[in-house]
């Protein structure tokens, strides 16, 4: 990654970070104040925005560093283990909101006549912050086109998520104002339930960048059949790739004339190595062994 690209991304992280601790701190404060649980729940979902922003701010810094004697083949891992633990952190906070929820709406079910409705104030707050949250999610879809960086990614996904989690307090919080309490509770549920489909979409793709998973069948083809259209190449004996991160390590055997000498085979190969690398900008390293064909 150019240092450039990288100094762009860590100030999208800071916009983010700086919206979420300013909507946290709404959210919750004034939910907590005007008896509005969904708001409250809505403002849990943006502090674990916070966690998820630091994370990627402190992940970004490593990941992004050159390789070394511990790390010949980079770090860029380690933002595919922030991915994941992203989505670990989602759903501890998805279970812990469902809880509250379900909690709330028993004791609501058995003794209404204590309830205390939500202050008109929190729908306003609400409304503010869901026109936050869609501006977010512009800014990060549009970063995220340009430098398709997973993590950008999470972020655009999360905000993405938030407009609905957002959108659903309003709905509730407008309910409430027609004495219809219980679906501030109803919409903290539901939020939870946003928030775990989140996490278990993050989970999924988290895990394809930690255990060395092949490319799709259709990009493998591609490069096997540019190959074999390289001069000297007569066939292809063996191709493997492995995701690392958005990127691709290609392992490739090949067969030329079995009467060529060291230096011919080994220049074919060679040719074969910078080309594919040439071609394919999201291939890393491709290695080449080169077999006699019969």
């Amino acid at each position: 990654m150019k240092e450039q690209d990288r100094k762009k991304i860590l100030t999208s992280v800071y916009i983010g970070l700086s919206a979420n601790i300013l909507l946290t701190m709404i959210k919750i404060g004034f939910g907590v104040w005007g008896n509005a649980q969904s708001l409250v729940s809505d403002g849990i979902n943006s502090f674990s925005d916070i966690f998820m922003s630091l994370i990627i701010f402190f992940i970004l810094k490593i990941s992004t560093k050159k390789p070394d004697h511990n790390h010949p083949y980079g770090h860029q891992k380690f933002e595919g283990l922030a991915y994941f633990a992203i989505g670990i952190f989602f759903s501890f906070t998805a279970f812990f909101i469902s809880y509250r929820a379900i909690v709330s709406i028993i004791e609501y079910t058995m003794n209404s006549s204590e309830i205390v409705y939500p202050n008109i104030i929190t729908v306003y707050i609400s409304i503010f912050s869901l026109i936050i949250k869609i501006a977010l999610a512009i800014f990060y879809f549009k970063l995220n086109k340009t430098y398709k960086n997973p993590t950008l990614k999470a972020e655009y996904k999360n905000h993405f998520f938030d407009i609905w989690s957002t959108s659903l307090t309003v709905i509730v919080l407008v309910l409430s104002q027609f004495d219809l309490i219980i679906f501030d509770y109803i919409g903290s549920l539901i939020i939870s339930v946003f928030i775990l489909r989140l996490s278990i979409s993050i989970l999924k793709e988290a895990t394809p960048f930690l255990v060395d998973q092949s490319p799709d069948m259709s990009e493998l083809k591609h490069i096997k059949d540019y190959v074999l259209s390289l001069k000297g190449v007569l066939s292809i004996d063996d191709l493997k790739a492995r995701m690392h991160m958005t990127q691709l390590y290609v392992d490739i055997e090949i067969g030329v004339k079995e009467n060529l000498s060291l230096k011919e085979a080994h220049a074919i190969a060679e040719d074969v190595h910078k080309l594919v690398e040439n071609q394919f900008e999201e291939i890393i390293h491709c290695m080449v062994h080169v077999n006699p064909h019969k």
